[in-house]
């Protein structure tokens, strides 16, 4: 207990110097010093981390634009765009007495529409990137 006291009477002792009408305790004065300059070390730092990240989503926002823009483009021509180009090929085919599945770019036609739409279904689970 004793010596709990010597440690701690040493490590806050401080000196003190009249400045006019008014005691300044250098101890507490570079207390404070220290604490300003941590602080202002520790925003600067701060201010560092939180630009990089506000750039860092913007560039996940953009990325995840340019994958949803694909996605929908892929999404337009796996149900819409090449089921209606085989319907009218299928239709050309039968008037003029052909089969359209016997025509190698339908089979492959039918296949990329088949993958089309499964990697639409993956491209779904891409979340949009937020900020906390």
């Amino acid at each position: 207990m004793n010596t709990e006291k010597t440690v701690f009477s040493k490590l806050f002792k401080s000196e003190s110097v009249e400045l006019g009408s008014h005691n300044v305790e250098l101890g507490s004065i570079k207390e404070v010093n220290k604490a300003i300059s941590v602080l202002k070390n520790v925003e600067k730092s701060a201010q560092k981390v939180a630009d990089k990240h506000d750039a860092n989503m913007n560039v996940a926002t953009k990325s995840y634009n340019a994958l949803l823009s694909e996605r929908n483009a892929i999404h337009s021509w796996a149900y819409s765009n090449a089921p209606a180009i085989i319907s009218d090929f299928e239709k050309s085919a039968k008037e003029l007495g052909i089969s359209a599945d016997n025509v190698s770019e339908i089979k492959e036609l039918k296949k990329l529409i088949q993958l089309g739409k499964e990697l639409v279904g993956a491209l779904d689970d891409y979340k949009r990137p937020k900020s906390f």
